[in-house]
């Protein structure tokens, strides 16, 4: 016997509501959550819809499509500097399986414990495909939250963490491989740069997180300051581990660029801010690494690119498009 919308939620969701944190005044099984923000902040608040085949594979475990669509969810709140508050949350089910169900519920009472982030509604629906879509609430101190605009040419441009690697792992596991596991969890199991986002208030011009390519949200930022950029080849051939995995130093330097699937995050500094940024990266212990300069000038342009790639090349490569 199938289980009910109301069946599911008491039995695997309505446990994760207990756990509410400071901000939640009504949590979830009322028409609508009741939140009180922290004094002197503003809300931010971002929507992400994650749909079976295109943002996890068919068929993946309920653990997995917790921890990347989550993931993909709370990222966009880091790229805003914010701090997490509250989560809603609406899956369409195809079928009601009580093994997918546990492990999708299980990941999920680890994920919004460890960011902080209660989650205080919801719904369940049946339909023809598996998708889930997250609404995330967070807050900053009133006009501290970093956005895409603010740059200015002759500031520098970084990228946190192993941009890359995620993408790598994916290309081995659709073609049946099994990734280094050091590879693999970037893919299985996306950290959101929360922490980052929060210090870089004050500290970036512009702020995105990846999650269609480094190149293309990069090209975001770019765009919203009416900029262009130079960037060093050389300073993105840090990750060892990927260079040594990809077919190339042109494989790798395509993964770094074009995949997506890290959420790490891409921001702008001026030159003055990068002692700070240096001890932010020690602090951390995450690379913050300098790939370029923002430039007056519109267009991207590439130095020290290796053999077999070329900058008209890259300059196609926009990343993922889903209408593309």
């Amino acid at each position: 016997m199938s289980l009910s919308e109301f069946e599911i939620i008491d039995q695997y969701f309505t446990p994760l509501g207990h756990w509410q944190g400071p901000h939640t005044v009504v949590g979830p099984g009322d028409d609508c959550a009741v939140l009180s923000p922290p004094p002197d902040h503003q809300l931010c608040v971002s929507s992400d819809t994650f749909i079976e085949g295109v943002h996890f594979p068919v068929g993946a475990s309920g653990a997995l499509v917790a921890r990347r669509t989550l993931a993909g969810a709370v990222s966009d709140l880091a790229a805003m500097g914010s701090e997490p508050l509250a989560v809603t949350g609406a899956l369409t089910l195809v079928t009601a399986d009580p093994d997918w169900l546990g492990s999708f519920s299980g990941a999920l009472s680890e994920l919004i414990q460890d960011w902080q982030l209660p989650l205080v509604g919801g719904n369940i629906s049946r339909g023809s495909e598996l998708s889930l879509t997250w609404t995330v609430i967070g807050s900053v101190p009133t006009g501290s939250y970093v956005t895409r605009s603010g740059a200015s040419a002759g500031e520098d441009i970084y990228i946190s963490g192993w941009p890359g690697r995620a993408g790598f792992a994916l290309s081995k596991l659709q073609s049946g491989q099994q990734p280094p596991e050091q590879l693999a969890k970037h893919y299985l199991a996306p950290v959101p740069r929360l922490v980052l986002g929060q210090h870089l208030r004050g500290l970036a011009t512009a702020l995105i997180d990846v999650s269609d390519g480094l190149l293309a949200d990069l090209n975001h930022l770019l765009d919203g300051s009416a900029l262009g950029a130079r960037l060093n080849a050389q300073n993105m051939a840090f990750d060892e581990l990927l260079q040594a995995s990809a077919d190339s130093p042109a494989a790798a330097l395509t993964y770094f660029l074009t995949a997506g699937d890290d959420y790490e995050l891409c921001f702008i500094a001026p030159v003055s801010a990068r002692s700070e940024i240096d001890r932010l990266a020690l602090k951390l212990a995450l690379p913050l690494s300098r790939i370029g300069e923002t430039k007056a000038e519109l267009g991207l342009q590439f130095a020290n690119l290796p053999e077999a790639l070329t900058e008209s090349m890259l300059i196609k490569a926009t990343g993922y498009r889903h209408f593309a």
